[in-house]
């Protein structure tokens, strides 16, 4: 689109430039570059002389406007690119590229630190690069300014996370996957669970991407306990995830994927403890009008979607898309720096690494998209899990988590742990080289109930939680 924009604008201002090669040359018979001579002249105010047919008069009206508008343009542009200059020596700036419409409300949030980059003709200098177009344009630009990025934290939309390699200083997001990462944090679902003795039914009516993603992290974020029952409906096509996702079974939880439509199964609908629906305004109606008094979790792209509804009062709103375009959403800074210190503390543990800030990024460039995302999913979860100490704190009088809390909170990093690798397709077994792991096979040993582990594999379990704690974040 960007491009089509460019050479209509080109298109424009070489107008007055043929009308007159053609009023000159073709009507007045002029030789050729004479013709193209005299044109030329428009632009500059040089050729007056009275026009002695209509595309001359037309050529001779339109030329300096022509010119009026390029220097309007040049002069725009100029005083861009000093206003941008003057935001990166201030130091803290984010460049943000990509469309306006998309662009626009993450500017607003940036204020005086955003710079907009408009296109892939007009780089600028920051501090950070956020990369909002389509995901082809995104990585163009990305490799264009390969060298011109490097060192500089590049953060880039893309559509899917699935086999993406990212390099050092390259952070993908994903806007479904961090408005599901949100939606759970802001449930606090531990308390209602606990209240529910940790049994506990979630329906999703629809079955699209961004309830995929939900799905995916609150197998991975809703652990509460080594003997939680939280079950998962799912209703709507999910023939392909499940052919995807195959090992999706292994997790504790249940996952119910139901053929039938929705409004067979209204008993189901009365008894869930949560239903999550997209904006769907025919299906939303229908189900509010056929359970009373029940509140429903409506996951809404924007606030116009949601106020031609009634009874406000059932609907919890989520504004899925906005909460995902929110900047420090997007920049995770906190989750980074857990996820990597996370990784730091194990390649000192199994490495000798140097538990150094300038480490913390290199023995992070070292991982591949797997392991990254593995430390991540941790540092995600961290955030449950301070939840939880607080309020075990709070229950006890104790001011830190004692040595038997310490051991189920490590149960359930290991049930996390293991979620994880079961969405991504792994197994138990046992490697053939002696390892723990076999990559290539997606196996791993230890693959098993916490109960099974030896002590020493417990042991990086309640590190990883130590490491995550001793970072003092709340």
């Amino acid at each position: 689109m960007q491009n089509i924009k460019k050479i209509l604008k080109v298109i424009i201002f070489f107008i007055p430039f043929i009308l007159g090669a053609i009023g000159f040359g073709v009507v007045e018979g002029e030789p050729f570059t004479d013709a193209l001579f005299f044109s030329i002249g428009f632009y500059t105010l040089n050729n007056t002389d009275h026009a002695s047919n209509v595309f001359i008069e037309l050529a001779r009206w339109t030329a300096p406007l022509m010119t009026a508008g390029g220097l309007i343009m040049a002069v725009t542009v100029l005083k861009e690119r000093f206003l941008n200059w003057r935001t990166y020596l201030r130091g803290e700036s984010i460049a943000v590229y990509g469309p306006e419409e998309e662009t626009g409300p993450m500017l607003a949030q940036l204020g005086k630190k955003g710079i907009w980059i408009s296109d892939d003709e007009c780089f600028a200098k920051a501090s950070r690069y956020i990369l909002m177009g389509e995901e082809n344009e995104n990585f163009l630009f990305y490799q264009k300014y390969g060298s011109r990025l490097s060192g500089k934290p590049v953060y880039l939309k893309c559509s899917s996370m699935n086999g993406r390699a990212t390099s050092v200083n390259l952070n993908l997001f994903f806007e479904e996957e961090i408005a599901a990462r949100i939606f759970w944090k802001k449930q606090n679902l531990y308390r209602e669970a606990k209240e529910k003795g940790f049994r506990f039914s979630i329906v999703f009516l629809e079955f699209g991407i961004l309830e995929q993603q939900l799905l995916l992290w609150g197998l991975q974020n809703n652990i509460f306990n080594p003997k939680q029952e939280i079950t998962y409906h799912v209703f709507g096509d999910a023939d392909r995830f499940r052919a995807v996702y195959h090992e999706l079974s292994k997790a504790e939880d249940s996952v119910i994927f139901h053929k039938e439509p929705w409004y067979e199964s209204m008993e189901l609908f009365e008894g869930a403890d949560r239903l999550i629906v997209s904006d769907a305004a025919e299906t939303l109606n229908e189900l509010l009008f056929a359970i009373p008094e029940k509140c429903i979790d409506i996951l809404a792209a924007n606030p116009e979607e949601v106020l031609h509804y009634e009874n406000q009062e059932r609907l919890r709103i989520f504004f899925w898309r906005q909460e995902a375009g929110r900047v420090p959403n997007i920049l995770e800074e906190k989750m980074l720096v857990r996820a990597k210190s996370i990784n730091l503390r194990y390649a000192h543990l199994y490495s000798g690494a140097e538990e150094t800030k300038d480490n913390l990024e290199v023995e992070w460039g070292k991982l591949d998209t797997f392991t990254k995302y593995s430390n991540i999913s941790s540092a995600d979860y961290h955030e449950v899990r301070l939840g939880m100490i607080e309020e075990w704190k709070r229950e006890t009088g104790q001011s830190e988590p004692d040595h038997e809390y310490m051991t189920e909170l490590a149960e359930l990093e290991h049930i996390r742990w293991n979620r994880y690798h079961f969405l991504n397709n792994w197994k138990y077994g046992i490697p053939e080289n002696g390892k723990n792991k076999d990559t290539v096979k997606r196996i791993h040993k230890d693959l098993v109930p916490f109960s099974e582990l030896t002590e020493a594999e417990k042991e990086k379990d309640l590190e990883n939680i130590r490491v995550l704690l001793s970072i003092g974040e709340s």
